[in-house]
């Protein structure tokens, strides 16, 4: 679940799904020795290999950034004439139909920036495999559909590495020699190569115990750099409820007797779900209540539970090639969603959630490197790790989830792990099994996994008052696709809402299968107000005539909590696009401002619901509404929204934040979230006022501030704000945490993403600092990733932003062409531009494609957005 790359060839080669081929070789049992060494690690790899086919192909393996020393057929060494090694591959020619095979390889663990592969963070080894690490190893066939029993021998010096960990259960350890030791461990479960892991380093670890259903324990285990134990705690509560919540909910027991986790500094993402041993980036492991914000503890309990579900849906149920990426990672995002939404408030996840698929998502989907979320091709598999991949397959499978219903879906489920257990498999077996189950035909529902962008449902309304009859009309299409895309079928939640607020009894959903379809309701005595895609029920986009007072009554009388937050969204952006252009400062319609102070004062809604129903559309999903975005515009007209609802209700929101400001022990369970959100939303409007007597209260929160989450709500309230208390709170955050890598990464990202003047000299000071490596993808990521959230600095009309970009993109890609790759996602906004700014973004990126050795990575991303119209 992460990104590699490879060097660009002169010009990248596209894989197509359509090309797929079983394997020739099967590879039944892998024994792995590893000879731990800085520089100079030695894999033997023990392979015992089967022709698949009736054919005398020679055996080929992948191979990449290998030294290799020899090569063995059943206990023959090989002369060099006797095999081919090229770039990326070992070829044997005159292989019997089974054989073993011995190969000794020699590889550069610190040398590897990449962080694929064996490399090492600080002082310990750890791999990364998925997608193709494994190749940077040993020689393999190295793909998800080759599955293998594996056995590891990990030896290393005493002092340096007590601890090595692989996969499995530990078999045998002891001493090797004088000064090293060995360990073996051993997975009685087939896998696939981008499962295997490693870890060897000087580690501390917390340990406990879990009784699964059965009545067997499991030994649970999360190894970290000495001196965090403590920021471990909350990470192993949450692997806890991930395992007792998915017995009970998919049934599904753990396998193994034990299970492990290790925390990395120097990972490409949030985790990998290694069978038996997890590796996690830090940021998704440590966390206290001193250095993580209450969004940091979520994340936390969300990636854990994410990459423990993975040991059924993505290990024990694994892919058959890297085109069906979507069906472990939708699946599993799907259940991490419901597992945060059963641990916390389901209808603030939700909104939580689709926050995120509207922002990153659609935005991916509109641009340039638009994709189905089963691609039909690629140059780089990592740069598939996507929003659309995960997010967007996340939605797939709950509007599965919501066609079929919640029995006939678990139905599904059960039917998916009797047919597939052990197996590599495709998209189209788990919508097959979902079909088997619940006797629902899904053929129409598969073009889901083959159509890119986002569909547009247009809806218009009739209503019969003489025969109360109500009926809704609805005409789908999709941009991207053409008038010529065949029609989808999804779920349409609704409700219709009477004049006097009360709900007319309707069936919960409309199936949309056509291109155009009408649907009549009776019985409707009055002209109502209709509450469409109630909890995003698909992934649309909505065009409806429902106007401005339709989204005010909406907004105060909608049952449906989603949906109400909706309204209050479409009203404040209706109001942010319709000022632009216009020449005019734009005035508020007192019945906004009214129904938004009776928002800050509803008690009886949930405290989180609240703050987000507050908050404003961002920026990002103005620029999605617009042909040629406006940044600067859009900046001012979303600030102008704020400041004129922040002094229409100063005194309110003050009242709101003494009324939660209170001393108590902290808690991360939702009711104590949802109070210190609402808290520090209250606060951040103060911020908006302009009046400087608030300053004080700003910095005395950030002062006296007993956890991360209020100290770094005050810290950004002021980062915004230039004034004197700005500049030193900023530098005594600094002070108090550059020490600690997690934490400085929040400052680091403040830096880059504040509106303030001055925001490109800030960024390169930042990249100048001792605490800035490009080592280290979370510190990365934080500067530059947040500076290209900056819009109106990033594309500056100067220019002096996308140099910035240009130049930093080429310097990470030669370290880390992942993480470059990842960065270069900014410029997808290239078709939207404006045709100043899209000169000077051209100039910028033609530079970087004509840089010598550009990763093929970074290529991909770049060269589609340069070209996209």
């Amino acid at each position: 679940m992460t990104e590699t790359q490879d060097i660009q060839e002169d010009r990248p080669q596209e894989k197509h799904l359509k090309d797929y081929q079983k394997p020739a070789f099967s590879f039944s049992n892998v024994f792995l020795t590893f000879e731990l060494d800085d520089t100079q690690t030695v894999v033997t790899s023990e392979l015992e290999i089967h022709r698949e086919d009736s054919s005398n192909d020679p055996l080929v393996l992948n191979g990449e950034r290998l030294n290799l020393i020899s090569v063995e057929v059943d206990n023959k060494l090989l002369t060099e004439d006797e095999y081919t090694v090229e770039e990326k591959t070992l070829t044997i020619a005159d292989v019997p139909d089974q054989f073993k095979l011995k190969t000794v390889v020699e590889i550069n663990p610190v040398a590897n920036t990449y962080l694929d592969g064996l490399y090492k963070s600080k002082g310990t080894f750890c791999t990364q495999n998925e997608p193709e690490g494994f190749r940077k190893i040993t020689y393999f066939l190295d793909r998800p559909d080759v599955m293998s029993k594996y056995k590891t021998k990990i030896i290393a010096n005493k002092g340096q590495y007590p601890i090595l960990l692989s996969n499995g259960n530990k078999i045998d350890s002891g001493d090797f020699d004088a000064e090293r030791h060995f360990v073996v461990w051993e997975d009685p479960f087939n896998k696939p190569s981008y499962l295997f892991a490693l870890i060897g380093g000087d580690l501390a670890c917390i340990e406990d115990e879990y009784v699964r259903h059965s009545g067997k324990p499991v030994k649970l285990e999360i190894y970290c750099e000495k001196g965090s134990t403590g920021q471990c705690e909350y990470a192993m509560e949450a692997l806890k409820k991930s395992m007792k919540w998915d017995e009970e909910v998919f049934d599904l027991e753990y396998d193994l007797d034990i299970f492990m986790i290790a925390a990395v500094e120097a990972f490409n993402a949030g985790a990998m779900e290694n069978k038996g041993l997890n590796i996690f980036n830090i940021s998704c492991i440590l966390a206290d209540k001193a250095t993580a914000t209450d969004d940091n503890f979520v994340r936390v309990e969300k990636v854990i539970a994410h990459e423990y579900f993975h040991n059924w849906t993505g290990d024990r149920v694994t892919l058959r090639d890297w085109f069906q990426l979507t069906l472990k990672e939708g699946l599993t995002v799907f259940r991490d969603q419901e597992f945060t939404s059963d641990m916390h408030s389901r209808p603030v996840h939700r909104i939580e959630n689709v926050s995120i698929l509207r922002t990153h998502q659609f935005s991916e989907d509109a641009g340039p490197t638009a994709h189905p979320i089963r691609p039909a091709s690629y140059i780089e598999m990592n740069n598939f790790y996507t929003t659309t991949v995960y997010d967007k397959g996340s939605e797939i499978i709950r509007m599965v989830y919501t066609l079929l219903g919640k029995e006939n879906f678990f139905k599904g489920m059960k039917k998916y792990f009797e047919l597939y257990d052990s197996k590599s498999i495709t998209c189209n077996d788990f919508i097959h099994a979902m079909e088997l189950a619940s006797d629902i035909d899904l053929s129409q529902f598969r073009r889901w996994y083959e159509q890119k962008g986002t569909p547009t449902l247009k809806v218009s309304f009739e209503y019969d008052s003489q025969n109360k009859k109500f009926t809704l009309q609805t005409e789908q299409s999709n941009l991207k696709e053409g008038k010529d895309a065949p029609a989808l079928h999804f779920p349409l939640k609704m409700g219709l809402i009477a004049p006097d607020g009360t709900e007319y009894k309707l069936p919960e959903l409309v199936e949309i299968k056509e291109k155009k379809q009408s649907f009549t309701f009776e019985n409707i005595d009055q002209k109502p107000i209709a509450s469409l895609n109630r909890d995003f029920s698909a992934p649309i986009h909505l065009e409806s005539p429902l106007d401005f007072e339709d989204y005010l009554f909406l907004m105060k009388y909608d049952q449906n909590d989603f949906n109400r937050w909706e309204a209050s969204q479409e009203i404040a952006m209706q109001i942010m696009l319709s000022s632009i252009g216009s020449g005019q400062k734009s005035t508020l319609d007192p019945k906004y401002i009214e129904a938004f102070g009776s928002l800050i004062s509803d008690n009886d809604l949930d405290p989180a619901f609240k703050a987000l129903a507050l908050n404003i559309p961002s920026e990002s999903l103005m620029g999605q509404k617009q042909n040629i975005i406006q940044f600067n515009d859009n900046h001012k007209a979303r600030e102008g929204i704020k400041k004129e609802l922040a002094n229409a209700h100063e005194k309110l929101f003050l009242e709101t934040y003494h009324s939660l400001n209170i001393e108590n022990d902290y808690c991360v369970e939702a009711k104590d979230i949802g109070l210190r959100k609402l808290k520090n939303c209250a606060l951040a409007y103060l911020g908006y006022t302009g009046n400087k007597e608030h300053h004080d209260l700003f910095m005395k929160q950030f002062t006296s501030a007993t956890n991360m989450t209020d100290q770094f709500a005050a810290l950004s309230i002021l980062n915004r704000i230039d004034c004197p208390e700005r500049i030193e709170a900023m530098q005594k955050f600094y002070d108090q945490w550059h020490d600690n890598v997690l934490v400085i990464t929040k400052w680091l990202s403040l830096q880059a993403i504040s509106p303030l003047d001055g925001a490109i000299d800030r960024v390169e000071k930042t990249l100048k600092d001792p605490i800035f490596d490009y080592k280290i993808p979370n510190i990365v990521r934080a500067v530059m990733g947040s500076f290209f959230e900056n819009h109106t600095h990033f594309h500056a009309l100067d220019g002096s932003g996308y140099q910035l970009a240009q130049e930093q993109i080429s310097k990470i890609d030669e370290i880390n062409p992942s993480v470059a790759a990842r960065l270069s996602a900014a410029f997808r906004k290239f078709p939207k531009l404006d045709e100043k700014r899209k000169e000077m973004l051209k100039a910028s990126l033609e530079k970087l494609l004509s840089k010598k050795n550009l990763s093929r990575n970074a290529y991909e991303i770049i060269n589609k957005s340069l070209n996209a119209t």
